[in-house]
């Protein structure tokens, strides 16, 4: 019998499916359902052999179940570059973000701090979903608790604020992130301002990644990690929020992945698409910073043929997975050399079935296991775990069983998850957006230096393994400054601050477009079709690109040109 932790050890696997959920739930009782947003639930396995029987025979039921995947952090007068700060005191009207709200779905935020408060210390965030803290779950959910905006105002009017409202930023991202987009000193003493200065805010906190994901995909100890199901929920809830406020919602996402396919097939991705048409709605997303990173291999594999590849494994690593996905409808088979020489020859095709390997002469443990046909794609996926690697280059074969044009992707994973010295000898930059900015209606930020006007190296490249093109656009993501929890300025460098940025001009332009009356079905297709359309373009260099997408954010050429 597994003994099951009920803090979501071997919880939280998501169900995408479109048959009635009550009609499931009845034919496994010992199971819980929970509803994350359309179509998309949450099931929980409590500890016990019945519920473990009845999860089984669910899986081998249903097709799309998936473990949760681990996202992290992909993290400024960078406002004068992108032409967003000329329209706070623009005299044709000016466009501040007023009755917009910009949802973020991060590491929380510093309610205290003075660039989320109104001049008469209230606060202009209008909700925290915090999904650390029991007690107060939001309708629908069964976890977190939920601050309205006059829960926050008692507590700043407390000498102890977080006696009322327990919720803080303990990282700095989501805090950072926020200031940029929306920041605003109206005590007149930090001489600070955020791209949409008036916007309402929101903020979901998310839960850390559970031991047991963590475990699974070999988290380093220490870096930040959540799971996609309660980033779902949070983007779900900031929906929910904007309906119930009467207010249009910019929705900031300034995490990734890189495990997936990478072409828009992962469920996050699914649901941001289903977002992408609905009024009132923009999603901004950020490209993440594994454009230097060394942790993307394409390769070609002939029928019959076989191909080699070298990854370099870090002298402190102690295990990571690798992520192969098989353009449809190839075929292939792998075999593993060590730095010592011993191989792993050929292992055969067993769909879901872990095949695991200890090397005798060293530490290593290695687990492959094929996914034939994985039900996301209707293609091959391979995923290769190695536990207490050898240091050293290892080499990784590949064979072409059935080949039709032999194209295949390997993904280590994201910065941060694995040692830095940990990455393939010959990587290609390319295909380096992260999930789920490989979306297609999504606008995709990328990142450039604003003071050189370079683009930043590790800034995510596209195009999507099905040939779609991105980022949509780059955005100012180095040398910008931001507010820290406590108070004080600090500078963060990657794609989430130009998220960010990018986000508090998707503000203006709803402002300008909704509430002005110039584009009132404004949605996340239309938003990005005006700004990719306005974007500043350099001479003698071709777009869209894979590096720049588009060209660099300028809100007041696209607002000139919509």
């Amino acid at each position: 019998m597994a003994t099951i932790d009920q803090q979501f050890i071997l919880s939280n696997f998501i169900l995408s499916s479109f048959t009635d959920i009550q009609t499931i739930s009845r034919g496994f009782p010992s199971l819980q359902f929970e509803s994350i947003a359309p179509n998309i639930y949450a099931i929980t396995v409590p500890a016990g052999e019945q519920a473990e029987r009845e999860f089984n025979i669910l899986r081998n039921t249903v097709n799309f179940i998936t473990s949760p995947i681990p996202y992290g952090l992909s993290a400024v007068p960078a406002l004068s570059a992108s032409n967003i700060s000329q329209f706070h005191n623009y005299p044709y009207g000016e466009l501040r973000g007023n009755g917009i709200i910009i949802g973020f779905v991060d590491t929380g935020i510093d309610y205290t701090n003075t660039l989320f408060k109104n001049a008469d210390n209230t606060t202009r965030i209008v909700s925290i979903w915090d999904q650390t803290i029991s007690g107060n779950p939001p309708s629908g959910y069964s976890y977190g608790s939920v601050y309205t905006q006059q829960d926050i105002n008692e507590a700043l009017k407390s000498p102890d604020p977080l006696a009322i409202v327990p919720s803080q930023d303990e990282n700095g991202h989501g805090t950072f992130l926020a200031g940029i987009a929306a920041g605003n000193d109206q005590t007149g003493t930090l001489d600070y301002t955020g791209g949409a200065p008036d916007a309402a805010i929101a903020m979901v906190k998310l839960r850390p990644a559970s031991e047991y994901i963590r475990d699974i995909f070999l988290i380093n100890t220490g870096e930040p990690a959540y799971q996609n199901n309660d980033i779902i929920a949070g983007i779900s809830y900031l929906v929910r929020l904007s309906l119930q406020e009467r207010k249009p919602i910019v929705i900031c996402i300034g995490l990734g992945s890189n495990y997936g396919a990478h072409n828009g097939t992962e469920i996050i991705e699914d649901y941001i698409s289903s977002l992408s048409l609905a009024a009132n709605i923009i999603v901004v997303i950020a490209a993440g910073n594994e454009g230097s990173s060394g942790h993307h291999y394409k390769g070609t594999v002939g029928s019959g043929g076989s191909e080699s590849l070298e990854v370099n494994v870090g002298v402190k690593e102690t295990g990571f997975p690798m992520f192969v996905w098989v353009d449809i409808p190839n075929k292939i088979t792998v075999s593993i050399k060590s730095p010592l020489g011993q191989v792993i020859e050929k292992i055969p095709i067993v769909p879901r079935i872990p095949q695991s390997f200890k090397l005798n002469l060293e530490e290593t443990t290695v687990t492959v296991t094929y996914f034939y046909p994985d039900p996301l794609t209707g293609g091959q996926k391979i995923d290769i775990r190695l536990e207490k690697p050898t240091p050293g280059l290892w080499t990784l074969t590949v064979y072409g069983d059935i080949v039709i044009n032999g194209i295949f992707h390997i993904w280590l994973p994201r910065r941060g998850f694995i040692q830095s010295d940990t990455r393939f000898l010959r990587p290609d930059p390319e295909t380096t957006i992260e999930i789920p900015g490989t979306e297609q209606f999504g606008i995709t930020v990328g990142s450039y230096d604003y003071l050189d006007d370079s683009v930043y190296v590790s800034s995510g490249r596209g195009p999507t393994t099905d040939g779609i093109m991105k980022p949509d656009l780059i955005a100012p993501g180095v040398n910008v400054q931001g507010p820290m929890p406590g108070g004080g300025f600090t500078t963060y460098v990657g794609t989430s601050t130009a998220a960010a940025i990018t986000s508090s001009a998707a503000a203006l332009l709803m402002e300008w477009g909704v509430l002005k009356g110039n584009f009132p079905n404004m949605n996340t297709r239309i938003a990005r079709s005006i700004l990719i359309r306005g974007a500043r373009r350099q001479p003698n260099v071709i777009y869209p690109n894979t590096i720049e997408g588009y060209g660099r954010l300028d809100l007041q050429a696209s607002i000139s040109r919509a």
